[in-house]
């Protein structure tokens, strides 16, 4: 439908029928000239509404009057039944029955406003039904023809890029106006035009969520809500010229509704295939890749944006609160959603089980700068644990248990009531590097022994803790613990003799940061520039 035949409105009305020559027909009672006519019918049989369709003409020769022709109650029950019926018209064949139309009919129909037309005696009742027929045949091709190039029109949206904002553009082309994409808070997803979006949004807001058609100012507006993936949206479209909105806006707005929900379905295929692909591919690296299968696994990484030989990292990640408390698909279709805004390649499972609170997330991504933004982002929900950068695929398991970790150390601090939440392990010192290779059973037991007098005084570790976590500041540690420095210094004194040497002493000093790490890390208070996940 490359030519403008939309314009044309091909609807058979009442005035055409009236216009048309070779009818011989004759408005006695003119009605809407612009009625719709979808068939004609020729019925002589007593109660003929109920045979009739709506939007159809009704030709009679008045046969059912014949033998009471001044039975106006009769004529104008005939009429009223046809307007219940919504009947388009009543067309009357003069010249057989009757020679004018009886007077009942004519005051009823005038009356009511509806429309009554005589049939010239010289024309055959057969006519009139050919060439209603023949006129509905052509507005019903008419609009399947329109249905098809309207569909055709918006469908070519689906291999856009951004196959929603491509809809909308062509929405508004449609429209020769304005056209937009609400979410159900009122959020303009997508908008093309300059028509008063905020306003068209205020007035769908206050009405019921169902398809609407209002005016704003000159604008006139259709709508159509509709629900994916659980989310309520509003489309709309809006011209200043209404015939536009009458003529294509149900009919645009339900076909876009229908792209939309089918982009929706096959990015969700898209979505749901990369995905499970992603799954595979991290477990097959936290396996171990051998050398035959490094190439191939390189190709599949590929797919996701990866370049072969480049550094990655291993990330693992649990959420801050409980897993069964977070919507974990919303969480992770926004982690990918922000890696792909930022270029990120990633490759990412997400491992929550609702029976299961062990359960993590687990990603592999390039090593860039905005793979360190990214897991800022997931660190705000997360705590997160990552692995230094790696390029050699076939040592990837060991990286697997660097940033598990990296995750328990983050954990550890937190439960000592640290407020980090992201630790990357090849950014801690040496000491944290120590720690995170001891055997924690072993630890335990050697920690009972060297410092299990020490531990029994909490009085005495807080202020240990406090005074290393403060670089050894007397005054510092007496302000945080709301003391004299007079009795930090005293419970200092009572720790040197508990651990067998001055507390300034470098190898004493060397054990109890190494014996408290986590919980002096907890203390510390990170400056700007220099937080502690930066060690």
């Amino acid at each position: 439908m490359a030519s403008d035949t939309r314009q044309q409105n091909p609807r058979l009305t009442l005035q055409q029928l009236i216009d048309e020559p070779s009818l011989q027909l004759s408005a006695i009672e003119p009605g809407d000239p612009s009625t719709v006519i979808r068939s004609a019918h020729s019925i002589e049989i007593e109660n003929p509404a109920r045979w009739l369709p709506p939007q159809s003409i009704m030709l009679t020769t008045g046969l059912r009057f014949v033998d009471r022709p001044a039975d106006r109650k009769a004529q104008a029950r005939l009429i009223d039944e046809l307007i219940a019926a919504d009947v388009a018209a009543l067309l009357f064949g003069i010249g057989v029955k009757f020679l004018e139309v009886p007077r009942g009919l004519r005051e009823a129909a005038r009356q009511r406003n509806f429309p009554l037309l005589t049939v010239a005696a010289s024309t055959p009742f057969l006519a009139i039904e050919d060439f209603v027929n023949r006129g509905v045949l052509s507005t019903e091709t008419y609009l399947l023809q329109r249905t098809v190039w309207l569909q055709n029109e918006l469908l070519h949206a689906l291999s856009a890029s951004d196959p929603v904002n491509a809809l909308v553009i062509r929405l508004g082309t449609l429209s020769r106006g304005a056209a937009v994409l609400y979410e159900g808070t009122g959020h303009i997803v997508a908008s093309t035009g300059h028509g008063p979006l905020r306003l068209i949004w205020e007035e769908i807001a206050a009405r019921e969520p169902e398809p609407q058609r209002f005016a704003v100012g000159q604008w006139e507006v259709a709508t159509r809500p509709f629900a994916l993936r659980g989310s309520l949206f509003r489309l709309a479209i809006a011209s200043r010229t209404s015939s536009v909105i009458n003529d294509l806006g149900p009919d645009v707005l339900e076909t876009a509704e229908r792209v939309l929900a089918a982009a929706n379905a096959a990015r969700s295929l898209v979505i749901s295939q990369a995905q499970a692909e992603a799954v595979r591919i991290i477990s097959a690296l936290r396996a171990g890749v051998t050398t035959s299968q490094i190439r191939q696994t390189w190709d599949r990484l590929r797919a996701f944006g990866f370049r072969v030989g480049d550094p990655i990292r291993v990330v693992i990640a649990r959420p801050i609160g409980s897993p069964v408390e977070i919507d974990t698909a919303r969480t992770t279709d926004s982690l990918l959603e922000t890696a792909h805004a930022e270029g990120l390649p990633v490759v990412l499972s997400d491992e929550y089980r609702q029976e299961d609170p062990a359960t993590r997330l687990v990603a592999v991504l390039a090593d860039s700068p905005a793979a360190r933004s990214w897991t800022d982002v997931l660190a705000r929900t997360h705590v997160t644990g990552a692995s230094g950068p790696l390029t050699d695929l076939a040592v990837t398991p060991q990286y697997f248990e660097e940033a598990d970790t990296a995750w328990q150390v983050v954990s550890r601090r937190r439960d000592r009531g640290s407020a980090e939440t992201i630790v990357r392990l090849d950014e801690v010192d040496f000491a944290t590097w120590l720690l995170t290779r001891r055997d924690d059973a072993r630890v335990s037991a050697r920690l009972d022994h060297h410092f299990g007098s020490l531990i029994a005084a909490p009085d005495l570790v807080e202020t240990v803790v406090v005074y290393l976590a403060t670089d050894q500041d007397v005054k510092a540690t007496a302000q945080k613990l709301f003391v004299h420095p007079n009795t930090v210094r005293y419970r200092l004194r009572n720790v040197e003799q508990l651990v067998g040497g001055p507390i300034a002493a470098a190898k004493i000093v060397a054990n109890l940061y190494l014996a408290f790490q986590d919980e002096i890390v907890a203390r510390v208070e990170p400056t700007v520039g220099n937080e502690l996940s930066s060690e």
